[in-house]
C-alpha cells in the first residue's frame, strides 16, 4: 500500500490560504500545519469547522515578529498541508480518519505539528496517534472546563467527554488541565478519585490574577513529564477578549497572562499543539480569530527557540 495514503483524506489549500499567507516545503521548516474541521458534537454554540479557515485568514494579517521573543516567523514558516476530510455523519469514523491521518505525520522525523479544530473532541484522536509515537505522553489542556464526564446528552463522545475518554483509551497518559472554572459535581467527585492514582492534575485559575507561586507550581508538574501534547481550549481566554467560542465561560485569562504560562512551560519535547473550540459565527468583529492567529503564531517561536533553530530576529 502507498504510504502516502492518507493524503487521499486531506483537502490541499493554495499557498495564499496557508496559515500565515504563505507554506514552506516539509524540508524547510520543522511545523506542520492541518486543519481539522470537526464540528458533530457540540453541546452549545456550532460553528467550529469554520475556525480553520478564520484562523488562516487572520495569520495573514498578522505582522510576524513575536512580541515574546523577538523571533521573525517569517524566516520559518510552516507546511500548511491543509483540512483533514471529516466523515460526513459519523463522529466515531471521523475520529477514526484523523487518527489515522495523524498517526502517519508524527511517523515523520522531528516533526511539530501544529493542529488547528474544530471542537475539543478531536483531541481524542489526535493525542491517541501523538501517544502511539511518543510514549510516556502527557497532555497539557488549557481550558475552562474539566471535560471530565462520563457522558452528556447521553453522549459518550463529546467535547464534553473527552478528557475521560482520554484516561480510559491511554493508561500511561498523565493529563495536565491548567484553567478550569466551570466543573460538575460529577466531574469533581471522579478527579478527587483518579487523583489518587496520580495521573491527573488540575490547576484551577480564577480571573486573570496568576500568583507566581501557581506558575512555579504548574512549570514543576509538567517538568515530570517526557513527552508532552500541548491543547488550547480557547476559551481558556475571558469572552470579553475571546467571544466567538463554543461555550463562553466567564472570569477567564487574558491572552497575555496565558502567553506568559506557555512561554514557562515550552520545551524541546513538545511535538504537537492544538486550537479548538473557536466558531467564526460567533466571532462579527473576528477578535477570536486574530487572538487565536497570535496565540499559535507566538508558540511558534517560543518552540523555535527551545529547539535551537538557525532563526533571524526582529531586535
Amino acid at each position: 500500500m502507498d504510504s502516502n495514503i492518507y493524503e487521499l483524506f486531506i483537502n490541499k489549500l493554495s499557498n495564499s490560504e496557508a496559515f500565515l499567507g504563505f507554506n514552506k516545503n516539509e524540508n524547510e521548516t520543522p511545523y506542520t500545519v492541518i486543519g481539522v474541521p470537526l464540528d458533530m458534537s457540540t453541546s452549545y454554540r456550532s460553528g467550529s469547522a469554520l475556525a480553520p479557515k478564520a484562523i488562516r485568514k487572520a495569520s495573514k494579517s498578522l505582522e510576524l515578529c513575536s512580541v515574546i521573543n523577538g523571533i521573525d516567523i517569517e524566516s520559518i514558516g510552516v507546511n500548511d498541508v491543509g483540512d483533514i476530510s471529516i466523515f460526513p455523519g459519523s463522529l466515531t469514523r471521523s475520529l477514526s480518519r484523523i487518527e489515522y491521518v495523524l498517526r502517519n505525520i508524527f511517523k515523520k522525523t522531528n516533526r511539530r505539528v501544529i493542529i488547528i479544530g474544530g471542537e475539543h473532541t478531536l483531541t481524542l484522536a489526535s493525542f491517541n496517534a501523538y501517544a502511539k509515537k511518543y510514549d510516556d505522553s502527557c497532555i497539557i489542556a488549557f481550558d475552562a472546563h474539566m471535560d471530565l464526564r462520563n457522558e452528556y446528552l447521553g453522549s459518550r463522545y463529546n467535547h464534553a467527554t473527552v478528557m475521560r475518554r482520554i484516561l480510559e483509551k491511554e493508561k500511561n497518559v498523565k493529563i495536565i488541565i491548567i484553567g478550569a472554572r466551570a466543573v460538575s459535581r460529577e466531574e469533581e467527585q471522579f478527579y478527587k478519585n483518579i487523583n489518587e492514582k496520580n495521573n491527573i492534575k488540575v490547576f484551577r485559575i480564577i480571573g486573570d490574577e496568576v500568583k507566581v507561586d501557581t506558575i512555579n507550581s504548574i512549570e514543576n508538574e509538567i517538568s515530570t513529564c517526557k513527552n508532552k501534547y500541548i491543547s488550547i481550549d480557547i476559551d481558556i481566554l475571558d469572552p470579553s477578549y475571546a467571544p466567538g467560542v463554543q461555550t463562553p465561560e466567564p472570569l477567564g485569562l487574558s491572552p497575555y497572562t496565558l502567553l506568559k504560562i506557555l512561554n514557562r512551560i515550552v520545551d524541546i519535547n513538545i511535538y504537537a499543539v492544538d486550537l479548538v473550540e473557536m466558531t467564526p459565527i460567533y466571532d462579527p468583529s473576528e477578535t477570536t480569530a486574530f487572538i487565536s492567529a497570535k496565540i499559535l503564531i507566538e508558540l511558534i517561536a517560543m518552540m523555535s527557540e527551545v529547539i535551537g533553530l538557525d532563526v533571524k530576529r526582529c531586535w
